[in-house]
């Protein structure tokens, strides 16, 4: 039986302790703010920030709980919580385990791998199990507080990278702070028990990180150690998402290093050099991620695409779930090319209203309608300028490219309008930023007559 049907029993106590819980990291916060605020105006939207990942962790539950009824976290839970109390009673075994891969696990002597033997199997869930048993150590292996601790911990990344870019853009805190924390799908899939709010804290962190060290130019020994470790946690998990962001930062850190040259002529001449470097180190990179990235690795990329599309469509049929197509099969490297713009629409922009089917539908719906309008009026105003912003603006342009890329990867494997919804979450938090920046900086631009 598939252990996401496996609803966890969820008592008064459990919403007790979990409100004890908030109310210990409220307290902690509101003094790290207040000491914080005395050298910093820049926490004024701390709390604010941290309510609502903490309270979107919470509708995330009760949805999963009293509306769909089941779901991954599911999985991820009961199987932590199991091996948890397997822990307890085998410590020594149980450590073996949290330190093993998962290719060499036989997960039928265990009897909390008991109808999860396949589950466990794969590298990503059993990292993501891991993460969920220490997580539940701390809170009692009660559902509901563990949902509030990945919220809390998601917060953490997320913060840090808007309050970076606040301190870049000073003049567009608010607007930042709307962009990073309220979109409702980033929200809700992005603040509960899943894969999907532990890799878009990853990817805040890595991103946070290069500022520090490429930009600001401090905590650079802390930030390579973020680096390495959130790297690490995504590359066991969806390790597809470093494929795409690297490069995207890698062309971020070329241009930075090509702006640290005042002469023109020296910028002319090394650049060259720099992008070389940086695009053969993207593909070493890329290469050695890829050895360990089973079904994920760059030489299973078709094969990947097909299975993906084959699950998601068999979920959407068995499930209701609403499912889209984007033509044919075709998953060379020429019919991959030809689905780029409907990729783009279909992550960014729909489901639209026609395709409405339930709840998740109709938010997802409503943020497409307002994201398409508002990329629509820039495209329309600007024109061509619109490029040149972008092209001018590095970190526009980083924020840009990588949103488009990953949309277009997620938009090509989903094939249900559900999974698109938590894939999409990074692509869809960086467009909106990116928007908000372009945005800013037309102001600057000359205007039509």
């Amino acid at each position: 039986m598939d252990p996401s049907i496996y609803i966890p029993k969820i008592w008064a106590l459990d919403y007790v302790l979990a409100f004890f819980y908030m109310f210990i990291i409220y307290i902690v916060a509101f003094a790290y703010k207040s000491k914080k605020m005395k050298e910093d105006l820049d926490y004024n939207y701390f709390m604010w920030a941290l309510s609502v990942k903490l309270f979107g962790g919470l509708g995330f539950m009760l949805l999963t709980v009293y509306y769909w009824g089941g779901g991954d976290t599911y999985s991820y839970y009961n199987t932590a919580r199991d091996f948890l109390r397997f822990s307890f009673e085998n410590p020594e075994e149980g450590l073996k385990i949290l330190f093993a891969s998962s290719e060499n696990m036989n997960w039928y002597k265990y009897k909390f791998a008991y109808n999860r033997h396949n589950f466990l199997a794969t590298t990503t869930n059993f990292t993501t199990v891991k993460i969920t048993t220490m997580v539940n150590l701390i809170g009692f292996n009660s559902y509901v507080v563990s949902t509030v601790i990945y919220s809390a911990l998601s917060f953490l990344g997320i913060w840090n990278m808007y309050y970076l870019y606040s301190k870049m853009y000073p003049h567009l805190k608010k607007q930042l702070f709307y962009g990073f924390f309220f979109i409702p799908t980033v929200i809700l899939w992005g603040s509960g028990i899943l894969k999907d709010t532990i890799t878009i804290t990853c990817v805040a962190w890595i991103v946070y990180s290069f500022i520090n060290i490429v930009i600001l130019k401090r905590k650079k020994a802390l930030s390579l150690i973020i680096i390495i470790a959130t790297t690490l946690t995504i590359a066991y998990i969806k390790p597809y998402i470093l494929y795409v962001l690297y490069p995207c930062l890698f062309i971020w850190v070329q241009s930075n290093l090509k702006a640290l040259i005042t002469s023109s002529l020296i910028r002319r001449l090394i650049a060259p050099f720099i992008a070389l470097t940086l695009i053969i180190s993207s593909y070493f990179l890329a290469q050695e991620l890829s050895k360990g990235a089973g079904r994920y690795s760059l030489d299973q990329v078709e094969n990947t695409l097909e299975g993906f599309q084959t699950w998601h469509t068999t979920v959407s049929e068995t499930k209701n779930q609403a499912s889209y197509t984007l033509g044919d099969n075709d998953f060379t490297t020429f019919g991959i090319i030809k689905k780029i713009p409907s990729a783009i629409a279909v992550t960014f922009f729909r489901p639209y209203p026609w395709e409405i089917t339930n709840a998740s539908t109709l938010l997802a719906s409503i943020e497409g309608l307002i994201l398409f309008f508002f990329s629509l009026w820039l495209v329309l105003k600007y024109r061509l300028k619109l490029f040149q912003l972008i092209f001018q603006n590095k970190d526009i342009l980083f924020l840009l490219l990588f949103a488009l890329l990953f949309g277009v990867v997620v938009g090509i494997t989903s094939y249900n309008f559900g999974a698109l919804s938590r894939y999409k979450i990074p692509a869809q938090m960086f467009y909106v930023v990116a928007l908000i920046l372009i945005t800013d900086k037309t102001s600057s631009l000359p205007q039509d007559d």
